[in-house]
C-alpha cells in the first residue's frame, strides 16, 4: 500500500521547515530584546506567520488525520484527534498573539515588558518545536505502515526532528 499523495507530505514538511525557520528567528529576537527588532523581519513574520499555520493545520488534516486509523485503533483515534485539534487552535491564537505584539514592536507601540515579549516568543517557538516534532513522528510511522519507502530526505528531516 503506497501514498497516493506524496506531494501534500512534500508540502507539509515544507511548512514544518518554514516553521522551525521562524521559531529560529523568533528565538533570536528574544535573545536579544529589547534591542531594536528588524522591521522586515517583523513584515515577514507578521505578514506570513498565521497563513502558514493555517496551511500546515489544512495539510496536517489531509495528511496525517487521514492516516492516523493506520497506526492508531479506533478507539484512540477520536481522542488523538480531538487532542490535535485543540493544539492546533491554541497554536494558532497564540500565532496571532505573536503577530499583534510583533505589530506593536514594529510600530513602537508594545505595552508589554520586554521580559513579557521574551517569554510569549519563547511559549510560542517552544511549543511550535514541539508540535513539529510529533508530528513528523506520526508522519513517519504512518509511512512505515503504508509501506512508503523513506524517501532521501526523510534522513535529514528525522535528524532535524531528533535534534529539536
Amino acid at each position: 500500500m503506497h501514498n497516493h499523495h506524496p506531494e501534500k507530505f512534500a508540502d507539509l514538511e515544507g511548512c514544518y521547515g518554514q516553521l522551525a525557520s521562524w521559531c529560529d528567528l523568533l528565538e533570536a529576537i528574544a535573545d536579544f530584546l529589547p534591542s531594536h527588532v528588524d522591521e522586515r523581519l517583523c513584515d515577514t513574520i507578521t505578514i506570513g506567520l498565521v497563513p502558514l499555520l493555517q496551511t500546515t493545520h489544512r495539510l496536517e488534516e489531509q495528511v496525517i488525520s487521514a492516516g492516523l486509523h493506520l497506526v492508531i485503533g479506533e478507539g484512540e483515534r477520536a481522542e488523538a484527534e480531538e487532542g490535535r485539534r485543540c493544539e492546533r487552535i491554541f497554536d494558532l491564537d497564540n500565532g496571532r498573539e505573536v503577530v499583534e505584539v510583533l505589530s506593536a514592536l514594529k510600530d513602537g507601540g508594545c505595552r508589554m515588558s520586554w521580559d513579557a515579549v521574551g517569554y510569549l516568543l519563547r511559549s510560542f517557538f517552544h511549543s511550535m518545536r514541539k508540535h513539529i516534532k510529533a508530528e513528523r513522528e506520526i508522519m513517519g510511522m504512518i509511512r512505515k505502515a503504508r509501506g512508503d519507502n523513506n524517501p532521501p530526505g526523510d534522513r535529514a528531516v528525522q535528524a532535524e526532528a531528533e535534534a529539536a
